[in-house]
């Protein structure tokens, strides 16, 4: 039932049951906050959403407050703006004074409360944390001295990823987010997914920067520096840049790396398409052997991670196939090398990911051959707009250049691999193939236009019936899975697992905003890419399979275990 309140002498329309804060931002009410994050339950830490109420002796936190019948509300009194800025002035007096150097200038919520409370002078003065920086981890740096307790990475960490690797300790002033028994991320249960750094409303938490090491292979002179781009990355560059979808995004990233020194840079997507090809045979394999569970897709880390820490006993139904990141650092360091007659050692590989996680990834000890790693850095869509920025570099001037042989066409499926469903949907389109004599006529994949809507879907060829699932978040993933288990379910014979909500299009490597549209915008992207995709499937590129048979093997066969191929294991770690 809806009926009015006053919100500074005006008459605005609310929902019996919401909570006034949601009220006033759905009226374009401003009202700042630290610690509130969209579907979740509030707590009130911050304060700052705190209003005046008729009637009411104290200032109200409007987050956790419901509306009420008859309510005068005024959100920005003298009362509530001198409470408001005295809070802001708290939580500067033990800040870092690094503004001018900090990654996050710029882009943090503190710096912009600052800014609208008018704070124009260090009035109180506290001790500042005497914390070290954590650096530990491959991929999450933490600054525990720019922590400004908002709790919204212990809220991501524990409600969405269930890993729960960092929380509160100590309470009243004493209170700080630490991981587990004071130790380093890295041995903590971290599965590096990054999510908590989207959160993040300061530069508490960032991830691990690999410009300088590449910034080094390429001042060197004796590295040949070869870059692969995925193709989320391109369609999370042209959501930020505002570049059309219709426009070379590749070749734009292309010419903007070649100005930096890059000697090739190649589309990752072409071992999107092997990794799709390679999960579609083991799938194949996988369901004749009629096992208890259903293929898990192995390409995020974060979700192999997770299931090394937390479900080891799911670790058999992991697909061994290589992520396509590591796939594509295996071509460079074996086929291309020989090709080209470059000592492996020589040639340094640079990933430019959506995903922080991909830094883990590429530091596993599975991931080296002969003591070489397939991929040397990893660069994040953040890492790579300040990687530009260093070299005076506008994308929206240049002129695109062609992606470099022999790994520069990819099909639909490349793109599909962005967003939440979409590999799914590839892998199905390969096995269907597989068993209807390689045509795809027939072949519909139904995906529900709900976000939140249902997960599955089936796909005949022939007398057969094959099931699909896909999920994105960690909790949802589990619980997905152990309902699948507990149910003693058989119609689900594949489900696509990725780490972060709605997929690589809200991965942590991804520019931090606010903005819940931003995630679907990227999807829309590579959805609207995939329609100029070089092929409809990864069956379709003939390079890939022109690679097979320079090797005389097939997709998922044991002559390709050795370069797609790798295993997983499990973790001790501190939880």
């Amino acid at each position: 039932m809806d009926f009015k309140i006053e919100v500074n002498n005006n008459l605005i329309s609310v929902h019996e049951g919401e909570t006034l804060l949601s009220a006033l931002w759905r009226n374009g009410f401003k009202v700042p906050t630290l610690c509130h994050m969209n579907h979740f339950s509030p707590t009130g830490a911050c304060r700052l959403c705190a209003v005046e109420v008729e009637g009411k002796r104290d200032l109200i936190t409007s987050c956790s407050y419901p509306v009420e019948k008859n309510m005068k509300v005024k959100t920005n009194s003298p009362r509530v703006i001198k409470a408001r800025k005295a809070l802001v002035e708290l939580l500067l007096s033990n800040h870092p004074d690094d503004c001018l150097y900090c990654q996050r200038n710029g882009n943090c919520e503190l710096q912009w409360l600052a800014e609208e409370m008018n704070v124009k002078e260090r009035k109180f003065f506290g001790e500042k944390n005497p914390d070290y920086p954590d650096h530990s981890s491959t991929s999450v740096f933490r600054d525990p001295g720019k922590c400004v307790l908002c709790s919204r990475c212990v809220r991501m960490c524990e409600e969405v990823q269930k890993v729960t690797a960092i929380d509160f300790i100590s309470r009243a002033n004493q209170t700080k987010v630490n991981s587990a028994f004071h130790k380093g991320l890295n041995v903590s249960s971290c599965i590096n997914c990054g999510q908590c750094i989207m959160v993040c409303p300061t530069a508490a938490l960032l991830d691990i920067s690999h410009i300088e090491k590449v910034q080094a292979a390429l001042d060197s002179g004796k590295k040949e520096v070869l870059f692969f781009i995925s193709p989320s990355t391109a369609a999370s560059v042209a959501e930020q840049v505002g570049i059309k979808s219709q426009q070379d995004i590749a070749g734009i990233i292309n010419a903007a790396l070649k100005k930096c020194g890059a000697d090739k840079v190649f589309n990752l997507g072409f071992a999107c398409d092997i990794n799709v090809l390679e999960e579609s045979a083991i799938l194949n394999d996988h369901m004749a052997k009629n096992l208890a569970m259903p293929l898990l897709s192995s390409c995020c880390p974060a979700w192999v991670q997770y299931v090394e820490e937390f479900r080891p006993e799911w670790l058999p139904f992991l697909a061994p196939s290589k992520s396509p990141q590591q796939i594509m650092g295996t071509l460079l360091k074996t086929h291309y090398s020989e090709k080209q007659k470059l000592n492996p050692a020589g040639v340094f590989s640079v990933a430019v990911m959506p995903c922080v996680g991909k830094k883990f990834e590429a530091s596993r000890e599975e991931m080296t051959r002969q003591g070489i790693s397939g991929v040397d850095a990893v660069l994040t869509v953040r890492e790579l707009f300040r990687f530009l920025r260093t070299f005076g570099i506008d994308l929206k001037s240049l002129a695109p250049l062609q992606v470099d042989e022999p790994f520069e066409k990819a099909s639909a499926a490349a793109w599909k691999m962005g967003y939440s469903g979409g590999k799914a949907e590839a892998v199905a389109l390969e096995l269907y193939k597989m068993n209807n004599k390689g045509s795809q006529d027939g072949f519909k994949f139904s995906v529900s236009k709900n976000l939140a809507g249902k997960k599955e879907t089936k796909i005949k060829s022939g007398k057969q019936q094959f099931g699909f699932a896909w999920t994105s978040g960690i909790e949802e993933a589990d619980s997905y899975l152990q309902q699948i288990i507990e149910d003693n379910r058989t119609d689900i014979h594949y489900v696509e697992v990725m780490g972060c909500p709605g997929g690589c299009a809200g991965g942590g490597g991804q520019p931090i905003s606010r903005n819940p549209e931003k995630p679907k915008n990227r999807k829309r992207l590579c959805q609207e890419m995939e329609k100029n995709a070089h092929f409809l499937s990864a069956g379709e590129n003939l390079a890939v399979m022109d690679l097979y048979m320079g090797k005389d093997a097939a997709p998922g066969s044991e002559k390709t275990g050795e370069w797609y191929h790798t295993h997983f294991r499990k973790r001790e770690v501190l939880k």
